[in-house]
């Protein structure tokens, strides 16, 4: 079977990780006024346009060059990661996972494309940001669940935008104490949902100054999935960021109701990701609005040298079926003249 991620698809609800605005539930401090709240809205908002119209353009791909054998991709600027395969089609950048046949058992798979080259500032100066169109997710062939978990969390795709000291998904990291990255993902897993998280890799640090859901602890050996995920869910709820391994979570965004996902994966969608204030300051856009900020004032300064020379970009898939498509378009990298 083939579906596109609209009605059918989301109609059957899974968990995926990834940033979104406006709709779904964003959990706020208790007593924070709608006021307060819609003012510093227009406030970032404002500023992310100032800031954008002083930014210099440093990548662009329209994929609207098609290229032939054995590549059929750009990979002298872009190198593949994982399973990720990819091809341009009808001006669209094509990023396909095919695992062997069959895939195993609630098994999942990784595959992605990141720049050859660190198109970001040295040092992540001023401001850098990734803006991409995600027009739709397509899947082929079913998903198998696990033998010991049925009618469990089912992860139908995930997506996401890293900027990093290194090639991959946070988490992913060659050296954990010394790389450096910011990513925005979303997870689709019915029945619980859509989450979108902004997050940045883990520094020793962050055990004692933040909560943690289950993840990652000695107690998740004994822990069902269910388990966790109630867990990982009270976490959310608190409004402040947590860790949860391999990443702090700073922001999170669920969507729950069939309206809502569809909102958010049934049509074409513009995400950003941007580091300002010389990488103190990280913030996500929905189709040119800004959806959260956060003060991350530390982090990159914890360890210059791993951006030193700059930072790629890495957009990456994760899927569960025999052919999982996500289909692009337009990336654009910005940063400070």
């Amino acid at each position: 079977m083939s579906k596109r991620v609209s009605g059918t698809l989301v109609g059957v609800l899974t968990v995926v990780t990834i940033g979104v605005a406006g709709f779904g539930c964003k959990r706020v401090p208790e007593g924070e006024p709608d006021t307060s709240q819609a003012e510093s809205r227009l406030r970032k908002q404002t500023e992310h346009k100032q800031r954008k119209a002083n930014l210099a353009l440093q990548f662009a791909d329209d994929f609207s060059q098609e290229y032939g054998p054995p590549d059929h991709f750009d990979l002298k600027r872009w190198t593949l990661l994982e399973k990720g395969q990819a091809r341009t089609e009808g001006g669209y950048w094509l990023l396909e996972i095919l695992p062997e046949p069959p895939p195993g058992p609630g098994e999942i798979f990784f595959g992605g494309l990141a720049t050859t080259e660190r198109y970001l500032n040295p040092g992540l100066t001023g401001t850098n940001g990734v803006e991409i169109t995600l027009a739709d997710f397509t899947y082929e062939g079913d998903y198998p669940e696990k033998p010991e978990n049925p009618g469990g969390l089912m992860l139908i795709h995930a997506w996401s935008l890293t900027i990093g000291s290194w090639q991959g998904l946070v988490g992913g990291q060659p050296n954990k104490e010394k790389d450096r990255g910011v990513q925005l993902h979303f997870d689709l897993l019915p029945p619980d949902g859509l989450f979108l998280y902004l997050v940045r890799g883990l520094v020793p640090a962050d055990f004692d100054k933040y909560p943690r859901d289950g993840f990652g602890g000695p107690e998740a050996k004994d822990m069902s999935e269910r388990e966790l995920r109630v867990l990982h869910e009270e976490a959310i709820n608190s409004g402040r960021p947590f860790v949860t391994v391999p990443c702090l979570s700073l922001a999170t965004r669920v969507y729950r109701t069939e309206q809502e996902i569809n909102e958010i994966l049934g049509r074409s969608r513009r995400y950003g990701l941007y580091l300002t204030d010389d990488a103190n300051t990280v913030y996500w856009t929905l189709d040119g609005e800004v959806m959260d900020s956060i003060d991350i004032t530390g982090y990159f300064s914890s360890n210059p040298e791993s951006v030193r020379e700059g930072a790629f970009l890495t957009v990456m898939g994760v899927g569960g079926f025999q052919r999982n498509t996500w289909r692009m378009d337009d990336l654009e990298i910005y940063t400070s003249p």
